[in-house]
């Protein structure tokens, strides 16, 4: 364990910047207030606003005033500066709260586990959807408060399937063999199925997900070769790649032109895609979202998650026990928080007793007055649990250096082989 351990200090490391924070700083001085909470995190207007409605939910609560700090930074950001935090030992400048990406987090508790405060006797993890619990624990320990999701869906414009006879009831249980065989039909109408980066992971992400399986097994070794999932899933990647029924992108600029421009007729991404669907107006009532397509694998589902992130409060924080009461009052336990997270800013959360809340059931006239909230919600419940590990990035690095010779035609269980070389090497 020791030497696991190490691996994982080592691997966390290598995405910090050299002489980032240490030592004392004026936030740990203006976190000694008994009433202020100190928080690290991304998109302030996102997970900011987040925090500023559950500060609002607590006092309505608890009758206590708390005053957030929250301090913005880029996720890479904000993650190497905890990294550099805890590898110096030198904590002072750490926050009360830190927000951390659920892919991120198995490897700050293998590496940090006494970093963090333990959850589990504040919060109610079963109350909450089932593979988050998995992301949060540790050695038997849950850490962290669930907060976002990922929920994945296969957005797809309602018009472009129309022409190609295919309605809301049809997409609805699409394996990735008809998926796939959509991107022909489209092409003759003048439209592409989907983008396609060869460099980007998410759409392997969620199919491997679906199925409940991932890149790394639970003793954090490469889950690649004795992977069906994955291997059908290479396959259907090499597809998209040989075909002449994508746009390929290689960038966010690129990903985002596609959609809005009309170009492509379906992207598959987690909910949070949402907005940058919208964001075209004029493409209003002509989307909808439908679960994703099923491997052909054993225990495959349409359900699976991409993205998505935690709320973890510092062990050695001044005001950590406030912090614990904190999130435990509103994101741990509040039903009206979320409620007003979903209305206000679109902001889905993974605790489940929150779906009962009616702000899930009005009708979208974007998606054509789709209750999409509510599909959402019970897709995420039924999303398999699965163990990402600490070695995500590097197994998919490995991955992403055979993908080159699966497109020219390599055999995939032999690149599969030489990719798990590659991914031992890159955690010695």
């Amino acid at each position: 364990m020791l030497k696991k351990k190490l691996l994982v200090l080592v691997s966390l490391l290598a995405m910090t910047f050299v002489g980032a924070a240490c030592g004392k700083s004026s936030e740990s001085e203006e976190k000694k207030e008994s009433n202020e909470l100190i928080v690290w995190g991304w998109d302030k207007s996102f997970n900011g606003y987040a925090m500023d409605q559950a500060k609002e939910v607590y006092k309505e609560k608890t009758g206590k005033d708390v005053e957030i700090k929250f301090v913005e930074m880029a996720k890479a950001d904000a993650l190497k500066k905890l990294h550099t935090a805890l590898a110096s030992g030198v904590t002072d400048s750490l926050p009360d709260v830190v927000l951390i990406s659920d892919l991120n987090a198995q490897g700050y508790l293998l590496s940090y586990p006494d970093a963090f405060v333990p959850m589990d006797d504040m919060i109610n993890y079963n109350d909450f959807a089932s593979y988050k619990k998995d992301a949060l624990s540790y050695d038997g320990k849950g850490y962290g408060v669930p907060f976002d999701t990922g929920v994945a869906g296969l957005f797809y414009r309602t018009d472009y399937m129309a022409e190609i006879g295919y309605d809301a009831e049809k997409m609805q249980n699409l394996t990735w063999e008809e998926y796939l065989s959509l991107g022909e039909k489209l092409k003759e109408k003048g439209h592409l199925l989907q983008t396609f980066n060869p460099n980007d992971n998410s759409e392997l992400q969620i199919m491997l997900q679906s199925a409940g399986t991932w890149f790394t097994d639970d003793d954090g070794k490469a889950n690649f070769t004795n992977n069906d999932a994955l291997k059908e899933s290479l396959g259907i990647f090499k597809t998209l790649n040989d075909s002449d029924f994508v746009k390929v992108v290689s960038d966010w600029t690129e990903f985002t032109g596609a959609i809005n421009g009309g170009e492509v007729a379906t992207v598959m991404r987690g909910s949070w895609i949402s907005p940058t669907v919208m964001a075209a107006e004029d493409q209003s009532g002509k989307w909808a979202v439908a679960p994703v397509p099923t491997l052909s694998v054993e225990n495959a589902t349409h359900y699976s998650n991409q993205g998505g992130s935690s709320w973890f409060v510092l062990n050695k924080s001044a005001n950590s026990k406030l912090a614990g009461e904190f999130l435990k009052n509103t994101f741990g336990e509040s039903k009206d928080l979320y409620a007003t997270l979903l209305k206000e800013k679109n902001v889905m959360g993974t605790y489940l007793p929150a779906t009962e809340s009616d702000a899930y059931d009005g009708e979208e006239e974007f998606y054509g007055g789709q209750q999409l909230n509510r599909d959402l919600a019970t897709w995420l419940s039924k999303v398999p649990e699965v163990n990402t590990g600490a070695y995500t990035a590097e197994a998919q690095t490995a991955l992403l250096g055979v993908a080159p010779e699966i497109f020219k035609g390599g055999g995939i269980t032999k690149n599969l082989s030489e990719a798990e070389k590659q991914f031992e090497q890159s955690i010695k």
